[in-house]
Order: C-alpha cells, then sequence, then structure tokens
C-alpha cells in the first residue's frame, strides 16, 4: 500500500525527524522502511517550497539539511503535472474565453480544440469551484447559463465527493487512532498474543528448573524438543533467571503506554478532548499531564513525564495528622463527640483562621480512617462516622402506592414558597424514629433556615395522641414567627393533624409517599440522630435527660450550610429577632 506523507505514519516520521532524530531512527518508530522515508521528505519538501518558503526555511522546519535537497528543487522548478497529458495548456484558457463569450459548451469545447466531455468536465469543476464560494444552485446555474439536467447532474456530482471526503476523513482518522495504539504498543513493549505464550513458556521452563528438573525433563513436561530447551539456557548464559518483580499498575495513574500514546496523539493533531476519549481519561487528566511535563519549548516527552511523574508521586514525607500532635488531638476530640470529618475541618478554619498548619481536607480524616495503611487515628473513631444503607429500600411501590390514608390533608405543593427559600425561618419538617420491635420512638423536628433540632422521646407508644402531644409541647414555648409550617410524610402517626393545628396554630402539609428529599432537612437530621439512638435498639432507655444532651450536643456542631455556624447561635439569633409580616 502507498502511504503518502499526510498519513499517521508519515506524520509521525516527519515529526521524529524535526525532533532531531535520524532517517533510520524515525522511519524504524514509524514502522516503515527507509526508502520510504525518503519519499516522504521529497514530498514535504516540495510541498513547502511551492508554498513559498525559501531552502533555508524550508530546511529549518523540517529539520534537516539534506545533499538530495539539490535533486529535489529540480523537481520543485518542474511544477505540479497535468491530469490530462493529452490537454494542451492553454486549452482550457481558450474554452472560458469562448465561453464567457455567450457561445455554448459544445462550441466552445470545438474551439478549444477539446472534446465535449472535457468541456462538461471543466463546466463541473467551475460549479463547485462556485458553490464553495458561497453561491447557491440558482446562483451558479444562472452564472454558468447551465440547463436544468447539467445542474441537477453537477449538484449530484459535488455532494457525491462531498461524501467521499467525508468517509475519506472518518477512515483516515479512524486509521490514525489504530496505528497510534500500535505504535504505543510496540513502543512500550506491549507483547502481542504470541509473545505472550512465548513469554509464558519460558517462565514455566525456569520454574521447572528452579525446581530441580533437568532440561530433558522440562522440555518433556512441556511438549517440546531438547533443543528448544537449550535455546532457552543459551539466551540467558546457561544461568537459571530470577523472577523478577511484576509490575502493579492500579489504573489510577497514567503509565508509559498512555504517555507514548498522548505524545503520538498530539503529533496526529488530536484534540485534548479526543485524546481523553480514546484513552477513557477524562480531559482534565489529559490537560495536567501536559500542563506539568511539557518542555520549556513545548514538547512532550513520553519518557521524560513518565519519570518525573513516579518521582512526584513518592511522597515519603509524613502526614499532617503524624506530625502535628495538637491537631491529631483536636481531631480526635471532635470525631469523638460524633462530628463529621468536614465539619471538623469547616471548623478548624473558623477557628484558627492564620494558621496553616490547623488546616485539613475532610479527605485526609477519611483516608486515615479508612485506609487500612494508616495508623494514625484509631479504628474506633471509624464507629463514630454517620453510617447507613447505599441504597433507600422504597415501602412503597409506586409513589401513589397503597397505603393508610389521612383525611383532609394539605399536599406539599399548597405550602408558601417563603418556606423552599429558606429566607425565612419558622418551617419545620417532622418526622419519626421507631426503636425496636416498633414499641418505642422518638419524634423529631427540624427548622429548615436554622437547621435547628428537636427530638421528643415517646417511650410507651407512638399514636396519634401521643404525637399530638410531643409536637405540641415543642412548640408552646416558641415565639408565634417561628411556627409558621409543618411538613411531615404520610404516617399514620398524623392523622389527628387537624387537632394538632388547632391547638398549636400551625397549618401542616404533607409531603408526596416515597419522596424523601421532600423532607431533606428532617430525613438528613434522623441521620444524625441515629448516630447516638442505632437502629435495632430500645429507645425507651433513655431519659429525658439524656434526650436533652443529645439536642444540644447536635444543636452546638457546626454546619457547612451555615458557614460553619451553629443551629444553636442561629435559631437564638431569629428567635430574639422581630417578625417581619
Amino acid at each position: 500500500m502507498h502511504l503518502s506523507s499526510s498519513s499517521a505514519a508519515g506524520v509521525r516520521f516527519l515529526t521524529s525527524v524535526r525532533e532531531g532524530r535520524g532517517l533510520n531512527r524515525s522511519a524504524r518508530e514509524a514502522g516503515v522502511g527507509k526508502e520510504t522515508g525518503y519519499r516522504w521528505l521529497r514530498e514535504a519538501y516540495v510541498a513547502h517550497r511551492r508554498g513559498g518558503k525559501s531552502i533555508a526555511e524550508t530546511e529549518a522546519v523540517m529539520g534537516l539539511a539534506s545533499a538530495k535537497s539539490i535533486a529535489w528543487e529540480a523537481e520543485v522548478a518542474a511544477g505540479p503535472g497535468r491530469h490530462h497529458l493529452r490537454v494542451a495548456v492553454d486549452a482550457e484558457a481558450r474554452f472560458w474565453a469562448v465561453y464567457d463569450a455567450g457561445t455554448g459548451a459544445d462550441a466552445a469545447a470545438s474551439a478549444a480544440g477539446v472534446g465535449r466531455s472535457t468541456g462538461y468536465r471543466w463546466l463541473d469543476r467551475r460549479f463547485c469551484e462556485l458553490r464553495a464560494a458561497g453561491f447557491t444552485v440558482k446562483g451558479a446555474q444562472r452564472l454558468l447559463r447551465l440547463t436544468d439536467q447539467v445542474t441537477a447532474r453537477a449538484e449530484r456530482q459535488r455532494a457525491a465527493a462531498k461524501l467521499r471526503e467525508r468517509q475519506a476523513a472518518m477512515a483516515a482518522h479512524e486509521e490514525a487512532l489504530r496505528s497510534s495504539r500500535q505504535f504505543a504498543d510496540r513502543t512500550a513493549g506491549v507483547l502481542s498474543r504470541k509473545q505472550q505464550q512465548r513469554a509464558e513458556l519460558v517462565d514455566t521452563y525456569w520454574q521447572l528448573m528452579r525446581s530441580g528438573e533437568t532440561n530433558a525433563s522440562a522440555c518433556r513436561v512441556l511438549g517440546m524438543s531438547r533443543r528448544s530447551g537449550t535455546t532457552i539456557r543459551r539466551a540467558h548464559h546457561s544461568q537459571t533467571r530470577a523472577l523478577a518483580p511484576g509490575v502493579v499498575w492500579s489504573g489510577r495513574y497514567l503509565d508509559i503506554r498512555e504517555r507514548l500514546q498522548i505524545a503520538d496523539l498530539l503529533r496526529l493533531g488530536f484534540s485534548v478532548r479526543r485524546i481523553a476519549a480514546e484513552l477513557g481519561r477524562h480531559p482534565s487528566t489529559i490537560k495536567r499531564e501536559l500542563d506539568r511535563h511539557r518542555s520549556p519549548e513545548g514538547r512532550y516527552l513520553p519518557r521524560t513525564a513518565d519519570h518525573d511523574a513516579r518521582q512526584q508521586r513518592a511522597r515519603p514525607r509524613a502526614g499532617k495528622l503524624t506530625a502535628n500532635i495538637t491537631l491529631r488531638r483536636l481531631v480526635q476530640r471532635k470525631l469523638n463527640r460524633c462530628w463529621s470529618p468536614d465539619e471538623v475541618c469547616g471548623w478548624l478554619r473558623k477557628t484558627y483562621p492564620d494558621d496553616l498548619s490547623m488546616r485539613l481536607c475532610p479527605e485526609t480524616i477519611y483516608r486515615e480512617l479508612l485506609l487500612r495503611d494508616n495508623t494514625t487515628l484509631h479504628k474506633r473513631y471509624c464507629l463514630k462516622l454517620r453510617t447507613g444503607r447505599r441504597i433507600r429500600k422504597s415501602r412503597w411501590l409506586t409513589r401513589t402506592g397503597h397505603g393508610p390514608t389521612i383525611a383532609n390533608k394539605t399536599m406539599i405543593d399548597q405550602r408558601p414558597a417563603s418556606a423552599e427559600t429558606k429566607l425565612e425561618a419558622g418551617h419545620w419538617e417532622g418526622d419519626m424514629i421507631i426503636g425496636v420491635g416498633s414499641a418505642s420512638a422518638m419524634v423529631t423536628l427540624r427548622e429548615r433556615t436554622t437547621q435547628y433540632g428537636v427530638i421528643v422521646n415517646l417511650p410507651h407508644d407512638h399514636t396519634a395522641a401521643s404525637v399530638n402531644a410531643a409536637v405540641t409541647g415543642a412548640f408552646t414555648a416558641m415565639p408565634a414567627h417561628m411556627k409558621r409550617t409543618l411538613t411531615w410524610d404520610q404516617g399514620v402517626e398524623m392523622a389527628r393533624h387537624q387537632e394538632l393545628t388547632a391547638a398549636t396554630g400551625v397549618p401542616v402539609f404533607f409531603a408526596e409517599r416515597s419522596s424523601p428529599w421532600q423532607r431533606g432537612a428532617n430525613e438528613n437530621y434522623n441521620g444524625l440522630v441515629r448516630q447516638y439512638f442505632p437502629k435495632g435498639t430500645n429507645l425507651a432507655v433513655h431519659s429525658p435527660a439524656h434526650v436533652a444532651y443529645v439536642t444540644a450536643e447536635l444543636n452546638e456542631r457546626p454546619r457547612k450550610g451555615l458557614g460553619y455556624d451553629t443551629p444553636a447561635f442561629r435559631f437564638a439569633k431569629e428567635t430574639a429577632s422581630k417578625p417581619t409580616r
């Protein structure tokens, strides 16, 4: 197959020559012979010279100074050859002079001394040039005085030519990607299937030799001749080959093969996004790789980049929590109070704004807790983290599924818009957490704006009357502007919601079935409460004093959504403020 200098292998060869490698090495890397390389150099030289560059400029662009340039100059002076040698050089000029004077195509072709097919070919070419210049079909037809039949044929030929160009471009694109994969595999030393089988055979042979087998017995086991075994031993100077430790590649970092392919695709003119799609990486990964490892001249050297990346990846220094004892003790103290890593880091940033040594990111704490090799933080603090199911099990088969119904309920879509914006306080969300055997329960309330929470223990039952009494007691001491709405799910404990509204003055709105995200503040609060009152336990054993302590503990935890203020601080501020109506 005749490859041009514009093919993937040609671009790879010319780029290698321009980067200072010799002809033989560049041809070997491109996977072609030396003669093909010479032909590509000649094509590129002639193209640059015909493009208007001088000899010195051409040699500087191509990165070569060849003795063949004298012979190539003769080819430059000859100019591009004509497609049809039987047509005189000035025949086309005579054709257009006669045709533009108003003569028909047949008469113009006869006057120019060419056949009518040649004349119509020139008309088709001029038609395509006009269409490419922005003329409409009717405009090009009117300017060239073509019939409808000739115009339709010329337009069909033009569309077919454009389709062939697109298909050729797509084929060249796919061929470039395929050749790039092969180039990266070949350069990185990736073995073919036969080479892998051969390597496995050699490894098995040496394993047998290390176990005490003779050459004859090892070859008999493997089903090969003794001469083959002798050849393997001679390749290693008759010394038993030691087992080399395998290189484990996790896939998290770029390896040498991917870096070789990045460099090759850059030579071929591919964009960063297309390279990322080919490698199955995020475009930001490729962008960071190029930004970090480009040379001052703008070149990306894959092997140098791989070496530098391995050096940078090694982190011998001790972690921040290991080196800073004060910081570690603070983190342990906050984790012991069931603070999340994000809350700990936010509190540190707010408490020590000017001390960079007291800064952490949540991932650092998670890694110290959850990774097997890290021993800075004791594993008992993992029990203090909030845990739960990854997938929520729906109670209902559908959003409108079957279950107990509540009479005269007002749905959440009728709730005031101010409750959704969180611009004013006083909008609450409520729910229950159930103890073991459904014998005990706790009512949980959370204010949407301040994230302030209330917990009321129901040690004996969780009927509608008991829930009403618990909620009424929680709302009694609050000012009126902090009691605007209450949103609940469609549990049967809220069957007497009209009595609750009459007692507290707080309208109750109900979320859709199987839609916990409509009460997200309360669902999040339930997860926090479960850190202190786990599932599968008896909630009746907890005294009112202990429940009050847990409530205060949760309200004193800083929240990211509040700028790491505490809910107690925000609630006290809203309670003291005057209502805005």
